[in-house]
């Protein structure tokens, strides 16, 4: 769950003008508070990842990631309505977390779920860090294989642009 959290904080810090952009075309809050609205967002997804990574706030870090998730949920269901666009940019660029955002977290909230029943305990802070570490390197991995998989897409769909051009 701390990657689940860590990757999109990460991803909307990097793309912060875009994710307030995503906000927006939610339709539901004014202009005015999109901006408090992604700090927000960003900083719940943090703390949540620091929960989760530190064992801290058994049952109240997954009722709130429960919540959060929840909502999010809600707040796409809508916006697929209107818009008829079924996917998110949640996670950046990483595609396959984007698809199907709404039965995504439905799946992530009932994994909280069953997480509230197993008892984690805090971990010491040897534990703590090198979790953290591992959290850290693993959005950063899968952030570069999401990278080189688009390149080579992209490479592929020029190549293939190219020798369509008739000489």
């Amino acid at each position: 769950m701390a990657i689940l959290f860590f990757m999109p904080f990460y991803m909307k810090l990097l793309r912060f003008p875009n994710f307030r952009m995503e906000i927006y075309a939610y339709g539901i809050l004014p202009r005015s508070l999109i901006t408090l609205t992604a700090i927000v967002v960003a900083a719940l997804e943090f703390i949540l990842f620091l929960a989760f990574t530190s064992g801290l706030f058994d049952v109240w870090k997954e009722l709130a990631a429960a919540l959060l998730l929840g909502l999010f949920a809600l707040f796409t269901w809508r916006k697929i309505r209107m818009t008829g666009i079924e996917a998110c940019a949640c996670y950046g660029e990483i595609a396959f977390l984007n698809r199907y955002p709404v039965q995504r977290n439905l799946i992530l909230i009932g994994l909280l779920t069953l997480g509230m029943f197993l008892h984690s305990g805090v971990r010491d802070l040897n534990v703590i860090l090198n979790s953290l570490l591992f959290v850290m390197a693993m959005s950063f991995f899968i952030e570069l294989v999401q990278f080189a998989w688009s390149k080579k897409k992209r490479r592929e769909h020029s190549e293939q642009s190219e020798s369509a051009v008739p000489m």
